[in-house]
């Protein structure tokens, strides 16, 4: 019954990041949004939140020096580049296409651990590897090249697949820092406080932080999308993880980008094709693989708490 409940919580995590993806493009154009904005207001909008849920739990935000210096480079660029070149790659191309791409992300943690930190590559990883590229590799070669060079979609392309690179840092900088055994609702309240700070200063600077045109509907929707995130499924994924393990909470994150892709569908008017499914479906696979590999380590290298992008 334990089990039961934590696949389904992992599950409904999964669900709701997905779905909270898809809401983001909504406010861009006529909403008044764009990137920047989006990315500072998903991290501002959870500040309150954050911390009510940090206080309810009598959590003390008191760090050292370090560890705010290690939080400040988790924050500006794990969470605020990561995030912000996302949902340009989401204003590029197809939301479903930019989540499944960017959710190669454990294969680029497994080269990082690979080859700055000497883990061994077994069999079963490398064929994991080489069937997620090959799903990235037909994303690219399905690319009609001549709209493609002329216009956005293969720089939308490249930023989704340097959204996962960047992610892939947060979770091992999170990993062999020492940041990981803090309360995972503190890491993201500083993470957003200093992703928050990274992309003001930077919106600002650029004349990019357009919070004065936004219109009533892209404030509520950006404000759902950030509680979407940071609260609902951010939770749900922690108490799945409690009943289930990191393991079998890294294969059911599958259907975060499942979900982007279906409301992309119903929601965005998105496109399916043949090269995007088969696209999409090599990509899990690999993944799928990769985390079935990981299942039969005693120690996983990815901290438990982290195995999910929070945005």
């Amino acid at each position: 019954m334990t089990n039961t409940k934590g696949i389904l919580l992992t599950m409904l995590s999964a669900i709701t990041f997905g779905f909270a993806f898809t809401l983001g493009p909504m406010t861009y154009g006529e909403g008044g949004s764009n990137p920047i904005t989006l990315t500072f207001l998903r991290n501002f909008l959870s500040l309150p939140i954050l911390l009510l849920i940090l206080w309810q739990q009598k959590i003390s935000l008191r760090v050292t020096a370090k560890e705010l210096a290690s939080l400040a480079i988790l924050g500006g660029i794990g969470n605020a580049v990561t995030t912000w070149m996302l949902f340009i790659a989401f204003s590029l191309i197809d939301v479903g296409i930019a989540t499944t791409i960017h959710f190669i992300y454990p294969v680029f943690v497994t080269i990082g651990c690979v080859l700055f930190y000497k883990e061994k590559l077994g069999l079963q990883k490398i064929i994991a590897l080489l069937i997620a590229t090959s799903g990235i590799g037909c994303f690219f070669f399905g690319v009609d090249m001549s709209a493609g060079l002329n216009g956005n979609m293969f720089l939308g392309l490249i930023l989704a697949v340097a959204s996962g690179m960047t992610y892939a840092f947060y979770i091992i900088y999170m990993d062999k820092s020492g940041l990981k055994n803090q309360p995972v609702f503190k890491i993201s309240f500083y993470v957003a406080a200093t992703s928050s700070i990274a992309m003001g200063i930077f919106g600002t600077a650029n004349g990019q932080l357009t919070l004065s045109t936004l219109t009533p509907k892209s404030w509520v929707i950006s404000t759902v999308f950030a509680l979407l995130c940071t609260v609902v499924a951010l939770s749900l994924l922690q108490i799945g993880i409690k009943h289930v393990g990191a393991s079998t909470a890294a294969t059911l994150t599958t259907f975060e980008p499942i979900t982007s892709i279906v409301c992309g569908v119903l929601l965005l008017g998105e496109s399916v094709t043949t090269v995007k499914i088969v696209a999409c479906a090599l990509i899990m696979t690999g993944v799928v693989t990769l985390s079935l590999a990981k299942q039969k380590k005693p120690a996983p290298a990815v901290p438990d708490e982290e195995l999910l992008p929070e945005g």
